[in-house]
């Protein structure tokens, strides 16, 4: 098996490294919360090893997935320069976690300070707006079934592996979790992975997931064959 990789995918080195050295040090156990809708956004953090979910409660009790996320990956940190403000969502972990986090005030400073972290944090954010932009775009844009074709397209760009069966997505996901990635309902997960999964473009068994024709996959959300790091469930 070959994991997919690729040269072009931007990480903000300057920045996780920093974090990693100045910050503090938590783990977490499955199911734990990093920080709850409402609290203060007091620190920035990155995730060493394990996976996230950043998730908005909906007015109908409904969770949806804002971002899933994995080694390396940076959150909690959108609201940098903004003055005191509370997370607006909430951060639970999916797996056992361990993960770094720094006073925001700190992190503020120092990319204030130094211009080679301002440029890697502009560079960061500008990637953050536009992947959200174009998630918004597949949600709004290609129905229910393209919504879920967008979530398997991400996965298989972030967690994908090549093998002789196809493009297997290394991470066990529920149909529940599918459908708070894809903003819809369990009921509407399970029809379309039947549905998929008859046509022959992709395979499920014990909740791993096998792209069998991405082609396929990605000619139901019109795909513009954009730049990797939009195309990322992060």
């Amino acid at each position: 098996m070959i994991t997919i990789s690729n040269s072009q995918l931007f990480k903000p080195e300057l920045i996780l490294k920093y974090i990693k050295q100045n910050g503090n040090e938590l783990k977490l156990k499955k199911n734990e919360f990093i920080y709850h809708s409402g609290d203060p956004t007091e620190h920035i953090y990155v995730i060493e090893t394990g996976e996230v979910f950043v998730l908005r409660m909906q007015d109908d009790g409904s969770e949806n997935a804002i971002h899933y996320l994995k080694e390396d990956c940076l959150f909690g940190a959108l609201t940098l320069f903004c003055g005191p403000k509370r997370h607006s969502t909430f951060a639970k972990s999916k797996t056992e976690v361990c993960l770094y986090r720094i006073e925001r005030s700190i992190f503020e400073q120092k990319i204030l300070s130094d211009n080679s972290y301002t440029i890697e944090w502009m560079r960061w954010l500008e990637i953050e707006r536009q992947r959200h932009s174009s998630k918004l775009r597949d949600l709004l844009s290609y129905g229910k079934l393209g919504a879920l074709a967008s979530v398997l397209v991400r996965l298989s760009n972030s967690f994908g592996v090549e093998t002789k069966s196809g493009i297997v997505i290394d991470t066990k996901l529920t149909n529940q979790e599918l459908a708070m990635l894809a903003s819809t309902s369990r009921e509407v997960v399970n029809r379309y992975l039947k549905e998929l999964t008859k046509e022959g473009i992709i395979d499920v068994n014990r909740k791993i997931i096998t792209i069998k024709d991405i082609k396929r996959l990605r000619k139901i959300i019109n795909c513009e064959n954009c730049d990797i790091n939009l195309c990322q469930i992060h």
